[in-house]
């Protein structure tokens, strides 16, 4: 079997485990009963994820005019998160702590990105030791 057609099925895999993911926890998220005064109020990281998100996609813009799409989206990413802790710290007041059910999210997020990353890891290594031969 052709290295590549293994790589794109477990990118494949990868793509669909994310999406389940994310289906999942934007059902439990619809499901998080909060009082009116809480509404208003953004959870702690909001600022700093929304610059970062904002800044990744400016520097997919900026990777493809300079040509070099890796060193544009980390230098987006790089921007993006100054500009969205320099929100957080001025927003600071209306920010609220996270509560047990985001925390729990937040911690399933940081496992399945973990293993995402294990996975590409393991393949590239895989293809790289692949290679070498």
């Amino acid at each position: 079997m052709q290295p590549y057609l293994i790589v794109s099925i477990l990118v494949l895999i990868m793509v669909i485990v994310v999406a389940l993911i994310v289906i999942a926890a934007s059902m439990k998220k619809a499901n998080v009963k909060t009082d009116l005064a809480n509404r208003e109020r953004r959870p702690r990281g909001y600022w700093v994820g929304s610059g970062m998100s904002i800044g990744v996609g400016f520097g997919v813009a900026l990777g493809l005019v300079m040509d070099n799409l890796a060193l544009g989206i980390a230098r987006g990413a790089v921007i993006g998160l100054a500009f969205g802790a320099a929100l957080e710290q001025r927003n600071k007041e209306v920010l609220r702590p996270l509560s047990e059910q985001e925390e729990r999210l937040q911690r399933w997020g940081v496992a399945a990105g973990l293993l995402v990353l294990l996975i590409l890891v393991g393949v590239f290594a895989y293809l790289f030791l692949s290679r070498m031969r």
